[in-house]
């Protein structure tokens, strides 16, 4: 069952933007002196930078924690490079300005021990998926599983690393090909499937070819309709592409309105679509969710509402 206020939340995360922690706009994006066009950043201590660049790196973190605007709607997350970084970094003062971890290389293994670091922080945490193992179905279960035994409102979303899962296999994204086309396909499908029927947000993979808007905006058609609630941008360009992707239809938005209606009738249809409550309650709020952060497409409107015959 969807929890609406976890899913509202969720779907605020928009586009994700990626940073090297030691990008020199941190400082002013977090203490607001610079606007950002994403909902939310990851600062990354992770692969973004450089080994010789991992202690310039937590200092910056640092210095910015002191500094984070707490008035801004900006949501901040950290992507620290172990466990052991993560369990350093929450030691430190204002760790509560961001609002949790990335985790990465999250394994059924490893689950519960990130699970208890963000929660004794007072942390929330977005683990990746994104070793090879992941190519079993029963490994996402069995992380499925152990998040289960945890707040499910601690878990911002959940994450799919698609590009080390290429790695994985010797491959890395082409021009003009949606992750949905390649092997990752089987991975989003069962993870969306698996993960959301569970009640859990899950974020899309990143898009690394900057310059392929059209095959960005077809993949993240594709994430919407799969139950994708967000996806990382790594270059501004992507922001609006992956913003207007996750808008509603005003069609969608009035199906929804009127699912979720307390005098909805059983069964009935709008503009030729049949709507059941009992089926599509969580659909409709899912739609609510997205048109509360994103909006609605300005389309036409269908304008009759029908109730069937029996």
């Amino acid at each position: 069952m969807i929890n609406r206020d976890h899913m509202l939340k969720a779907y605020g995360l928009g586009s994700t933007l990626y940073m090297p922690i030691i990008h020199n706009k941190v400082p002013d994006i977090l203490s607001g002196r610079s606007a950002c066009a994403a909902s939310s950043i990851v600062l990354c201590l992770e692969d973004a930078l450089a080994e010789n660049d991992v202690e310039r790196g937590i200092g910056v973190l640092r210095e910015v924690l002191a500094d984070v605007n707490h008035r801004s709607d900006l949501r901040v997350f950290v992507r620290p490079r172990s466990i052991d970084m993560a369990d350093r970094l929450a030691s430190f003062k204002n760790i509560t300005a961001v609002e949790g971890f990335v985790a990465p290389k999250v394994r059924p293994e490893n689950a519960a021990q990130w699970m208890d670091i963000i929660s004794a922080a007072g942390l929330r945490v977005m683990p990746t998926l994104e070793t090879a193992e992941y190519f079993d179905p029963s490994r996402i279960a069995a992380v499925r599983d152990v998040f289960n035994g945890f707040d499910h409102t601690l878990i911002s979303a959940i994450r799919l690393g698609g590009n080390d899962l290429l790695g994985a296999l010797g491959l890395r994204r082409q021009r003009g090909v949606t992750s949905w086309e390649g092997p990752l396909g089987f991975v989003l499908s069962m993870c969306s499937s698996m993960f959301v029927a569970a009640g859990y947000p899950v974020s899309a993979p990143v898009f690394d070819i900057i310059d392929d808007l059209e095959t960005l905006k077809r993949e993240v058609e594709r994430d919407v309709a799969s139950g994708f609630i967000s996806k990382t941008a790594i270059h501004p360009a992507q922001i609006p592409v992956i913003e207007e992707a996750m808008q509603v239809t005003v069609d969608e938005l009035e199906q929804a309105d009127a699912i979720l209606a307390k005098n909805s009738k059983a069964v009935f249809q709008i503009g030729g679509v049949m709507c059941e409550p009992s089926t599509h309650h969580n659909w409709a709020l899912r739609i609510q969710a997205r048109n509360s952060v994103y909006g609605c497409r300005d389309m036409p409107k269908m304008d009759e509402t029908y109730v069937l015959e029996a």
